[in-house]
């Protein structure tokens, strides 16, 4: 189940976000960072939960790679980032192979102190590209290490 990071090879990141306009300025700021990054996107908690247990039309993992990072909003219709957050904490063997990051307008102390008890390892505003594009790079420098 463990997202495998392989020299050269492009490095699997889930983005859930319902936005489109948002999810185009988060897809722009990864670009931005100079490494190997393929990015896929769900738009529900529901599709999140799906393509991370590799179900129904994510099944083929050939096409949707289990990520090494996964990109959560908060706030969605249906099932939120808080719902996904509290599946994952029932699912913990697939918790511990995932770099979760959440991307949110949510700015609720909190609610932050929330999303850190439930397993994020980052919050980052959505409106901070600059910070986004820093944690991003945190995270190249531990797969990078890892390959050589």
């Amino acid at each position: 189940m463990k997202a495998e990071i392989v020299a050269g090879k492009a490095v699997p990141i889930l983005l859930v976000e319902d936005e489109t306009d948002c999810a185009a300025l988060i897809r722009d700021t990864i670009l931005g960072v100079d490494l190997p990054l393929h990015l896929h996107r769900v738009e529900t908690g529901e599709e999140a939960i799906a393509y991370l247990a590799g179900e129904g039309q994510f099944a083929d993992r050939d096409t949707y790679p289990f990520p090494y990072l996964v990109l959560l909003d908060l706030k969605m219709p249906g099932m939120g980032g808080f719902g996904v957050l509290r599946w994952l904490g029932r699912n913990p063997e697939m918790r511990h192979h995932l770099n979760l990051v959440i991307l949110s307008s949510v700015q609720s102390a909190k609610d932050i102190e929330v999303v850190y008890e439930l397993g994020a390892q980052f919050f980052c505003p959505k409106s901070d590209s600059d910070m986004l594009q820093e944690e991003i790079r945190r995270l190249g420098e531990t797969w990078t290490l890892r390959n050589n």
